[in-house]
């Protein structure tokens, strides 16, 4: 059976294709001590003469070592036989120690919270920083860390009506020299090759996500009216049109038991109280009120017809998730990944980036990215929509990671270009 990181790439080949394709047919455009990174020229694992146990045991970082050393990693990692190799994340000394991880602790800690801990930082699969440099978007890999109760969409574009286990993720990429992992730089140093994988010194311990979307938004305190907007106008929109809009989807894992999908990747745009509030905005209400004087949808037939104001304001937070095309039938593209970490947000990856492509042969009308990204004179990123002369929304808080993805905190709202206040 073909394993999942080649399939995955060969979706992407092939996804990479039908864009090219279809943008021809379009006849326009087109994701201190130690050395640095040296973005790739490492020791070929070929010529490795150690295993990722005796690499580790050969570093300075005793405090990975001696949790190691307490778990049964060695034994988990038999499991998978002889021809699987790794990459193990290894946070420095000093990474453990800034987050209370010392000896002390590390020699009271049981054995299974270590293994999690530990599990966290091994992808099964050895990658090459060569790759990760030579890529525009972020390279998703898969830690060793499973949640046995979540259910994701394929990988693989040959399963595609079945479901994969879920196993914890790490959104990789090189950038100057540096390793980026999840969006947050993890410093640059020299990775080092062994016979079943790479073993990669990390600068940062790396926190395994435990929240939904939903949970993270609601216990962070700063997305009070976001998330009251979006259940008032679900509860306003079944008044106008008679109809169901659940505003959860994609923000919760779903009840659905394995092995059906329960749970959906992406990222938000999350704005800020202090968003609305510069858009005039002092409650839910408020924008609850808004849609009440501008014109409402309605119900035609099975279908509604329009859509509130406060879509047309909110709807590119997230991707554009209620402002798609269809053809005749009302059927849409197949959605594409919105999994976004803050280092994919620029437009040289993203200005062009197929949101819906052209499924079913290529007959349904695509959906390209509507924003536009930049950053302000401190590195700050910016994000508006194409051709809009409102104010850009600047990343305040990126990449707040979930079990689904991140979160960006934005401090303005970033409405469809003719948006009026």
């Amino acid at each position: 059976m073909m394993n999942s990181k080649k399939s995955y790439h060969i979706f992407r080949a092939f996804s990479f294709l039908v864009f090219c394709a279809v943008m021809l047919l379009m006849a326009s455009c087109r994701k201190d001590e130690f050395m640095p990174v040296p973005e790739g020229q490492i020791v070929p694992p070929e010529e490795a003469i150690v295993n990722l146990t005796e690499a580790l045991n050969a570093t300075p970082y005793s405090l990975f070592k001696a949790a190691w050393t307490r778990s049964t990693m060695d034994a988990r990692l038999k499991t998978y036989g002889e021809r699987t190799k790794f990459t193990l994340l290894v946070p420095t000394d000093a990474a453990l120690v800034a987050e209370g991880m010392t000896l002390e602790v590390i020699n009271n800690t049981p054995a299974e919270a270590l293994d999690e801990l530990l599990m966290y930082h091994t992808i099964a699969s050895p990658v090459n920083p060569r790759d990760l440099a030579e890529r525009l978007d972020n390279t998703m890999e898969q830690s060793i860390l499973g949640n046995p109760a979540l259910r994701v969409r394929p990988i693989s574009p040959f399963n595609s009506g079945g479901s994969d286990p879920y196993f914890y993720r790490q959104y990789l990429k090189v950038q100057q020299g540096h390793l980026y992992i999840n969006g947050k730089d993890a410093g640059n140093i020299q990775p080092i090759a062994a016979t079943n994988g790479i073993l990669w010194p990390i600068q940062r311990l790396l926190h395994k996500p435990t929240k939904t979307m939903l949970e993270a938004l609601k216990e962070d305190g700063r997305f009070g009216i976001y998330l009251g907007v979006m259940e008032k106008s679900a509860q306003q929109w079944l008044k106008a049109t008679g109809l169901t809009r659940l505003w959860t989807t994609d923000l919760i894992a779903g009840t659905r038991p394995a092995p059906q999908v329960n749970l959906t990747f992406s990222s938000i745009l999350a704005p800020t109280d202090a968003a609305f509030h510069a858009a005039g905005f002092a409650s839910a209400d408020a924008v609850i009120a808004m849609n009440n004087q501008r014109p409402l949808p309605y119900r035609d037939g099975s279908v509604a017809v329009g859509l509130l104001a406060s879509d047309d304001m909110l709807t590119l937070h997230r991707w554009s998730d209620l402002i798609y095309p269809t053809n005749a039938q009302r059927v849409v593209g197949r959605k594409n990944s919105t999994t976004f970490y803050s280092n994919d947000l620029n437009n040289d990856l993203l200005a062009n980036y197929i949101l819906r492509d052209g499924a079913n042969n290529a007959t349904l009308p695509i959906q390209l990215m509507p924003l536009e990204f930049g950053k302000t004179t401190n590195g700050a990123i910016t994000i508006k929509s194409k051709g809009s002369t409102h104010a850009p929304a600047v990343v305040v808080d990126g990449d707040i990671n979930t079990i689904m993805g991140p979160i960006h905190a934005v401090d303005h709202l970033i409405p469809i270009a003719d948006f009026k206040f």
